[in-house]
Parts: structure tokens; C-alpha cells; sequence
């Protein structure tokens, strides 16, 4: 740590070094370390000669369109330079805070720089962050769906089995777990295969959904496919399928003992509040289990 030592503008250059070393941007100020005590004094107080513009430093031109000339002052590029070493961006916002300066007078010396070659336009810069991200969240990298074939029957029903039995089998009646065998969720799925959705290869799908009337019937994805967007692409393929059907309003049914399945579910647009008793269907009779009802306008 340098020594402290006092200059005119009544603050310790120890301390403003330390502060700047300790900053979050102290990644964008390398240079700073490789200068002696002189050469960061003579530095420092080069930047801090004009710390604030007086209005009367701007010209008239500073609120007039930005077309207008402006007089940039040295204090106002030293300014911007630093915050370019800093940020890799300026922006009028920046230039209205270190330099004491209305919105609009911020925004006439920054196009000016711009235009100047001084810095590079920050604004720029953060709209096509924006409009990244935008396009990120508007179009999520999502796998492909496609239906399922008899191919995927046995996967599909690996899958459906071991899916089941990790989320209901803690929660429901032993006589429920005892209808949830193997077998008959193959015979069942068997005759699901023309509403079903899938992700991943024939014979080998990591992921489905099934629509049945009205509803997201059936749901299920394997834990290989988790934090795949592999769940986000089937719930859109079954809700595609189910507004091609004509529905619009459409429901799902899940236990309430199941917050993850719910909370992936509302994130998706379900919603809903009310909990009743399902007929689950089984090779034999409907087996009635409370269940929340969520439902989602699809047009």
C-alpha cells in the first residue's frame, strides 16, 4: 500500500488507490499497478481538474439537438476515457453522473464524442446486449419433438414407470403403486402412442407427452434429459397439439405433494388454485386420487 500523502484536493491518494483496487471493475485497471506513486498522483489529479462541469462550461449548443456543435471540454474527455479503460463503454447516463450535467446536455456531448472518435458508443453497445438477450428469451434453444412410433414403446414405458414411481410413490395409497406396475403402463401407453410427443431418437426417446381430450394427460422426461430444455420443448408440443384440436382452454392435473412438477408448470403459463378428486384411469376401474388442477388459456 502507498503511503499516504496529502494534495489540494483534500483527499488521501492511498485510500482513492485502494478504493479502486478494490472496486468490482478492478479487472478493467491493470495499468493502475504498474505505476509508481509520482505517476499516479500526476494521474489522479489530472482526472479530478474538472471533476464537475458548471453549466456555464457547456455551451449553449449542449441542449440543442445533438446535431448541434458542442465544445467538449478537457476535463469531460478525461472523463470518458477513464470510464472507457474501466467499462469498455460510455454512456450519456455515465457522462451525466461524473460530470454534473443534465440528460440532455450529457447526451449532446456524447454524440459528439462518438462522433468525434473520442470513445465508442456505449449506447450501442447496450442495445445489442438487449437485443441478445431478447432474442434469447424469445427463441430458447429448445431439441426437437416428434411423435412417437412403436419403436419407442419400450423406452417410453421405462420412462412412464420410473417417473411415476419417484413423484406418486412417497404420496399415494399402496393400492395406487400396486395399478402402477410395469405391464399395465405398457398396455396403456401402447394405445397412447398417436397423442404422444417425444424427444430424442427412434427407440431411444429421453422424454414425452401425451394429450387426452382437453388435457396434458400424460408427462414424464428421464433424468438424463433434465436441464436439457428437452420438459420445456414436450409441454409446447402437447399444447400445440391440443390448439390444433380446437381447445382453448386447456388443464393438467398434478399432486399436490409435487411442488417441482408445479413450479415448472407455472412457469409455463398454468395456473390454478383448486385441488379435487381425479378419476385415474387403470386397466380395470378409475382409481380416484386428490389432485391440483391447473389449467392455461391457449387462445
Amino acid at each position: 500500500m502507498y503511503k499516504p500523502i496529502r494534495n489540494p484536493y483534500g483527499f488521501h491518494i492511498a485510500k482513492i488507490h485502494f478504493f479502486l483496487r478494490t472496486t468490482r471493475n478492478y479487472r478493467r485497471a491493470p495499468y493502475i499497478h504498474f505505476m509508481n506513486r509520482r505517476q499516479f498522483t500526476t494521474r489522479l489529479a489530472a482526472l479530478f481538474a474538472a471533476p464537475a462541469l458548471p453549466a456555464s462550461a457547456v455551451t449553449a449548443a449542449a441542449t440543442a439537438p445533438v446535431a448541434a456543435p458542442v465544445v467538449i471540454s478537457t476535463g469531460a474527455t478525461s472523463w470518458a476515457n477513464y470510464l472507457m479503460a474501466m467499462h469498455d463503454t460510455c454512456t450519456p447516463t455515465m457522462l451525466k453522473s461524473v460530470l454534473n450535467i443534465n440528460a440532455d446536455s450529457a447526451n449532446a456531448i456524447h454524440s459528439q464524442m462518438v462522433k468525434k472518435g473520442v470513445i465508442t458508443d456505449g449506447n450501442r453497445v447496450i442495445r445489442d446486449v438487449k437485443r441478445r438477450l431478447k432474442s434469447h428469451h424469445a427463441a430458447p434453444d429448445m431439441p426437437d419433438t416428434r411423435p412417437a412410433t412403436i419403436e419407442d414403446l419400450d423406452a417410453l414405458t421405462d420412462i412412464w414407470h420410473d417417473g411415476w414411481h419417484e413423484a406418486h410413490a412417497d404420496y399415494v395409497p399402496n393400492e395406487l403403486i400396486d395399478l402402477r406396475d410395469r405391464a399395465s403402463l405398457r398396455a396403456r401407453m401402447e394405445k397412447m402412442l398417436g397423442t404422444t410427443d417425444v424427444v430424442g431418437p427412434i427407440g431411444a426417446p429421453i422424454g414425452f407427452c401425451t394429450v387426452l381430450e382437453n388435457e396434458i394427460y400424460q408427462f414424464y422426461v428421464s433424468p438424463a434429459a433434465r436441464g436439457t430444455g428437452a420438459a420445456n420443448a414436450l409441454i409446447k408440443a402437447g399444447e400445440t397439439r391440443l390448439a390444433a384440436a380446437g381447445i382453448e382452454l386447456a388443464q393438467l392435473s398434478v399432486i399436490p405433494e409435487n411442488p417441482r412438477a408445479q413450479a415448472f408448470y407455472r412457469r409455463n403459463g398454468w395456473d390454478g388454485d383448486v385441488v379435487k378428486h381425479v378419476p385415474l384411469q387403470t386397466l380395470n376401474e378409475p382409481y380416484l386420487l386428490p389432485c391440483l388442477i391447473l389449467t392455461k388459456q391457449l387462445k
